[in-house]
């Protein structure tokens, strides 16, 4: 039971550590709308682009290593060729941006309201506090996915909060994480 306690804690900590640097670049989405927006795009288009010169150049240097199983050729003119698109294509690359975004709160959300039953089920007095909190990061991601018009402003405050209540819905985690694993003993053990 230890290994699955550390497992979630381990599990937890690195969800906290997403949702930090999620409000940080809500934070500089705020501050910095247009800029960002232009900065994601032309940051992620170059790194797909060296990382397809990259591929390129081991392909060319090992020659395919002989072997049949190696796509490095492919993959590196995959990458050059959405990489250019990535910056030619800035605002429809933002909105898929956009799009991957809330994508990710409604996933958080939906793990979240599986916590959420456990707590309700260990009696810890918040299950429903957490059952709340992930219907509403889940509704944050459902309205950066479907809202075309959103300002990238907008879609940092709704970063912002997603990644608050995800820190508070971790730490409620975390606090009732001993009444879990021994709810989870209990019904292992009869």
């Amino acid at each position: 039971m230890k290994l699955i306690g550390e497992k979630l804690k381990q599990v937890n900590r690195e969800s906290i550590l997403a949702s930090i640097i999620a409000v940080v670049l809500g934070f500089m989405m705020i501050l910095f709308s247009n800029t960002v927006s232009d900065i994601i795009s032309y940051l992620i288009g170059s790194i797909l682009i060296i990382r397809g010169i990259v591929k390129i150049y081991y392909y060319s240097k090992y020659q395919g290593g002989y072997n049949v199983y190696n796509y490095d050729l492919s993959f590196g003119i995959f990458n050059i060729i959405f990489g250019i698109l990535c910056i030619i294509f800035k605002s429809e690359f933002q909105s898929i941006f956009r799009i991957l975004i809330g994508i990710f709160a409604i996933y958080e959300g939906i793990l979240k309201i599986s916590l959420s039953t456990r707590l309700y089920y260990i009696d810890s007095g918040v299950g429903f506090l957490s059952f709340l909190l992930s219907i509403i990061i889940i509704l944050c991601g459902v309205f950066v996915i479907f809202n075309e018009g959103i300002v990238i402003t907008t879609i940092g405050y709704t970063l912002i909060i997603f990644s608050i209540m995800n820190i508070v819905e971790s730490i409620i985690f975390n606090r009732n994480l001993n009444k879990l694993e021994k709810y989870l003993k209990e019904k292992i053990d009869l």
